[in-house]
């Protein structure tokens, strides 16, 4: 009689089936797995097979960049302030320039308030002397007057020739209505740097001084001035001065003042229109 066999699973109480446990060596072998697989989740990597490489300069340097721009700007800001500056000052002046005066610049007022004469001498060593002037100029009528030169010539008699000595003086402004008090000091024959004067010229002023106790000189002026108006700028020369400067000495004495003093200079004056190039 034949026999057949059937396999029948083990069921539980219930008649579910029943899972048996898998071997020790099984359990390992799928928690190596797992882990493995939970390591490969982590190092999971892409490769692409295009690579993109951006390359920055060693110069590329955003904040050096950013501070050449702010000292450009700042460089900048300092010429636009200069040209303004320069605008504001130079502006008037040219179209002052543009303009010219109706009539001819009126000469200021030079008037030579007092003069002493020390220490002359005259003898084979030559003339030896010095002049002590005061002066006042006044600008009566032009609203600003820049003397920029002012040269002096004392000479003997009425002969322009005949120089004795020359001195100068500071520039200086004359607003309208104001006056400058001038202190010049000429000498001659004190020092090897000075003015020679001719024997025979020495001689003839001792002669004159023995003869009458008095002198007579004569005194011209240059002036190069810049003459501003209302509307126009000029350039000014003036050429004053002033003869029959009598100088009466004290008996016996080398020392003298001047007998005729606040003596006004007649003032020719020449001017064109001031050149700013």
């Amino acid at each position: 009689m034949a026999s057949s066999s059937t396999k029948v699973e083990p069921q539980n109480e219930k008649g579910h089936v029943k899972f048996l446990p898998l071997p020790q060596s099984e359990t390992e072998t799928h928690d190596i797995n797992d882990e493995h697989l939970e390591d490969q989740s982590f190092s999971i990597s892409v490769d692409s097979t295009t690579t993109r490489t951006i390359n920055i300069p060693d110069y590329y340097f955003p904040e050096e960049i950013l501070n050449n721009r702010t000292q450009t700007c700042e460089i900048a800001q300092d010429l636009l302030g200069f040209i303004v500056l320069i605008l504001l000052i130079f502006l008037p002046l040219y179209l002052r320039h543009l303009g010219s005066p109706h009539d001819d610049p009126i000469p200021p007022i030079i008037t030579l308030n007092s003069m002493y004469v020390y220490n002359i001498t005259t003898g084979k060593e030559g003339l030896g002397a010095t002049w002590d002037a005061k002066f006042t100029i006044t600008n009566s009528n032009v609203p600003s007057i820049y003397f920029r030169r002012v040269d002096f010539t004392i000479f003997y008699k009425q002969n322009p020739e005949h120089v004795l000595s020359f001195a100068s003086s500071y520039p200086f402004y004359l607003d309208q209505e104001e006056d400058m008090k001038l202190h010049v000091n000429f000498t001659t024959g004190l020092e090897d740097n000075e003015l020679f004067v001719e024997n025979e010229l020495v001689e003839e002023i001792g002669k004159d001084k023995h003869k009458d106790g008095s002198l007579s000189f004569g005194m011209q002026m240059k002036i190069q001035a810049i003459y501003y108006g209302e509307t126009w700028v000029s350039d000014v020369t003036m050429t004053p001065h002033c003869e029959d400067l009598r100088v009466q000495f004290l008996t016996s004495k080398d020392s003298g003042r001047l007998t005729n003093p606040n003596r006004n200079f007649s003032v020719p004056i020449e001017w064109k229109p001031f050149s700013f190039f």
